[in-house]
């Protein structure tokens, strides 16, 4: 029986966790954290955000040691709480992990469309976007080792590449601490709003969690997960104050939805751009192929226990990668990046994701404090410090970042609205009774015809023995 490879090593766990953030769209977040907070100044909120994502996933970590499996957050809210819960949480995390390509698709495609144009704008998208996604299953589909070594070489080139520009553009750009510190944005309040908008520079880096059976050590997705928050909140704390200084005023309020590229042409003129270019396409592979090495894991996982239709749990004989999942993911990703490339609710996508991250880690504290309860003496490799305080921590600043994306509204970094967030939270309630309708009414039925298979074996086999010979087991 063909079984998932235990090959990948702690430079892996941290290349596919920070990988996973290193996205296209992060580039627009963090212009939003520099004007919601005095340019310069953003860095702070910045690190706090980070901050609160390590608490996070020092969460992720004790339950990654208590269950180190493809099914990870499943299995966790599973045995916290129910089944029923755990797979309407699950199914709407994996469908929002996997729509997030849409959003990175659409950004990339518009890097792409306008720097080099082949055909026309319009189709030059579709052209660029395809390619892209098909690029990145046939990375997936033929082996986590060769998905392993990609994501090893983006990801470190990716954080050389934003470190050292960025420590160059500090280097010959003033830098106006003073005047910031001075500004009256400069407040506890707009720093703590700017980090909930810094969180999702870190959205996804949990998402390493399902490769716990593929892992030499389950014990390095909590060491890899943590190094990859330290490793992004240093590298993007430098570059978006860089980025911010290195961009005109005029840049700064134009609402383009492609800054780092103005960035680059700033710096190095038509090489810049290129270089910039570059830099998109590797931060917009680096994040897919990192988000669908994980979510087909956690498809895979899901199929195995019959929550999805078995086909999913199907291992290629050569490459022992889910294929079924990974096509299958593939195909609703370029579905849903058409949807956004026709409607440009790349923004919408952005937000939702980052308001699931943050709901998705105040649950995983609860689960924390649900299974020490349930099962005070069960094995742990790794245990949070400190009793329940970073577990209640946890919960208590997330609920609070979650509530304030929904109140608030999404506006362009030139301040124009765009929409109010409560739209957000609705369709948000919509995925949630489909996904709770289907694990009332679908997965039964997946699991009867489990049942049925298991029983039809069982009534096999004395049936052989009856003909002659002993059943397998038997003496």
């Amino acid at each position: 029986m063909t079984t998932l490879k235990k090959v990948l090593k702690l430079r892996t766990v941290v290349s596919t966790s920070s990988g996973m953030a290193l996205a296209t769209s992060c580039y627009l977040a963090g212009i939003q954290v520099a004007t919601m907070v005095a340019g310069e100044l953003a860095w702070i909120s910045i690190l706090v955000a980070g901050f609160f994502c390590l608490l996070s996933s020092m969460c992720f970590s004790e339950l990654t040691s208590l269950y180190p499996t493809a099914a990870g957050i499943k299995l966790f809210i599973q045995n916290a709480f129910n089944e029923n819960a755990a797979i309407a949480i699950g199914s709407f995390y994996v469908i929002l992990g996997i729509s997030m390509v849409g959003a990175e698709s659409y950004l990339l495609s518009s890097v792409l469309s306008s720097t080099y144009t082949i055909i026309g704008p319009n189709i030059d998208k579709y052209i660029w976007m395809l390619v892209f996604i098909l690029l990145i299953g046939f990375i997936n589909y033929r082996g986590v080792f060769l998905t392993g070594l990609v994501q090893d070489i983006l990801t470190y080139v990716m954080l050389g590449f934003l470190a050292a520009v960025s420590i160059y553009t500090l280097s010959t750009h003033e830098v106006a601490i003073g005047a910031a510190l001075a500004s009256p944005q400069f407040t506890l309040a707009n720093v703590m709003k700017a980090a909930g908008v810094g969180v999702f520079l870190y959205v996804g880096y949990e998402w390493v969690s399902p490769l716990a059976e593929e892992t030499t050590d389950y014990r390095l997705i909590g060491k890899g997960m943590m190094i990859a928050i330290g490793l992004l909140s240093i590298v993007y704390s430098l570059f978006v104050v860089a980025m911010y200084v290195g961009l005109t005023k005029e840049q700064l309020l134009s609402g383009t939805p492609i800054p780092h590229i103005l960035y680059g042409r700033n710096l190095f003129g038509s090489t810049g751009v290129f270089l910039f270019v570059v830099m998109s396409i590797l931060a917009s592979v680096t994040s897919f192929n990192a988000g669908l090495l994980n979510t087909s894991r956690f498809v895979y996982a899901m199929a195995r226990d019959n929550v999805l239709p078995r086909v999913f749990s199907k291992l290629h004989p050569d490459y022992a990668t889910p294929w079924v999942a990974i096509l299958a993911l593939m195909g609703f990703a370029i579905v849903l990046s058409l949807l956004i490339l026709v409607s440009g609710k790349y923004l919408f996508i952005i937000v939702m994701a980052a308001a699931l991250e943050c709901i998705i880690y105040v649950v995983m504290a609860l689960c924390v404090l649900r299974l020490r309860k349930k099962y005070p003496d069960a094995e742990r490799s790794y245990k949070i410090p400190f009793g329940s305080l970073i577990p209640l921590v946890t919960i208590v600043v997330f609920t609070g970042l979650a509530v304030g994306i929904f109140s608030d509204v999404s506006r362009d970094y030139s301040g124009r609205i765009l929409f109010p967030n409560y739209l957000v939270a609705l369709v948000m309630v919509v995925f949630a009774i489909l996904t709770t309708l289907y694990t009332l009414y679908v997965v039964p039925v997946f699991k009867k015809k489990a049942a049925d298979r298991s029983a039809t074996r069982q009534r096999r086999r004395p049936g052989r023995e009856d003909k002659g010979g002993p059943a397998p087991g038997s003496k």
